[in-house]
């Protein structure tokens, strides 16, 4: 058995526990990997951090909360912090698993969104256990301490939780209709718009989508609900209003407008503005230059 303080390995144990505890959002503790004897039993104990178990083949029982359960290959267990638990192997075929422990103030958040809570600490992994294991792995692999190899470790950490809140989602979705989100809708329709306002002569409402990482549909649901006007209405309204603006305060050429503002042909962008100012872009162009001049007269 090799030895040091924060890492060992034997035949059938590895284990990483974490020395420096430097990120506050999402710190590693611990993780490592066992192919457990059938005698083989932890707890009862409580802990301070979560522990998110993966089983990788064979059977165990755990015990939380008054509650057994009974577990096998593709499930996941968790270990809530201040909560006693006791789980144990199998003893014809005691299980094989792999485990990553963290603790942080967005620790809880996200084992929520990744469907574990303190009253069903189970779930299936909705993923090949061996993703899970890929990533602990390369822990493992970088367990020396230095900066490079944190910085590595806090990563794969992320890509872990990320793993298991995408399997959930994964799992979750089954129409776009019924597609749950992250963030509420506020914060969507924001980035929407913030987004339009810095790409809004070069895209299309699926590169808005798209870039928030939701579905049109819902996309066109949060924009009437909070808008009252769909995605497309408010991307065309936005380019309208910086081809009057370019209009009124540059002397750039209708043509040159029209492709500042998102529109190849100028005739198409010509029609589209006259709909909806009355006028065309050089007529508008006109009144606003009269109307300024008999101001400055003034």
């Amino acid at each position: 058995m090799d030895i040091t303080e924060n890492y060992r390995i034997d035949a059938n144990f590895r284990h990483f526990h974490n020395a420096i505890k430097a990120n506050e959002e999402l710190c590693l503790a611990e993780c490592g990997i066992e192919q457990c004897r059938p005698d083989k039993s932890y707890g009862p104990v409580i802990r301070d951090e979560f522990h998110i178990h993966v089983i990788l083949d064979g059977k165990g029982i755990l015990e939380t909360n008054h509650t057994s359960y009974s577990l096998q290959r593709g499930q996941i267990f968790a270990i809530f912090p201040g909560i006693r638990h006791y789980y144990f192997a199998d003893t014809k075929e005691p299980w094989h698993y792999t485990w990553i422990s963290f603790s942080g103030s967005r620790a809880a958040d996200f084992v929520e969104k990744a469907g574990i809570t303190a009253r069903n600490p189970t779930r299936n992994t909705y993923a090949r256990p061996e993703q899970y294991l890929a990533i602990i792995e390369k822990i493992l692999n970088r367990h020396q301490l230095t900066i490079v190899n944190e910085l590595t470790r806090t990563s794969l950490l992320y890509e872990a939780v990320a793993l298991l809140i995408d399997s959930q989602n994964q799992k979750e979705t089954s129409s776009t209709k019924n597609q749950s989100y992250d963030y509420s809708p506020d914060i969507y329709v924001n980035s929407a718009v913030e987004y339009i306002q810095g790409h809004y002569n070069k895209i299309r409402v699926s590169d808005i989508a798209s870039y928030l990482g939701i579905s049109r549909y819902y996309l066109a649901h949060i924009f009437k609900e909070r808008l009252h006007v769909s995605p497309q209405e408010y991307l065309l309204g936005y380019r309208l209003e910086q081809s009057a603006r370019l209009l009124r305060t540059t002397g750039l050429s209708v043509r040159q407008i029209s492709e500042k503002s998102g529109y190849d042909n100028p005739l198409t962008f010509s029609k589209i503005f006259k709909n909806a100012y009355g006028l065309s872009p050089a007529n508008y162009r006109s009144k606003i230059l009269s109307e300024q001049k008999r101001t400055d007269g003034k």
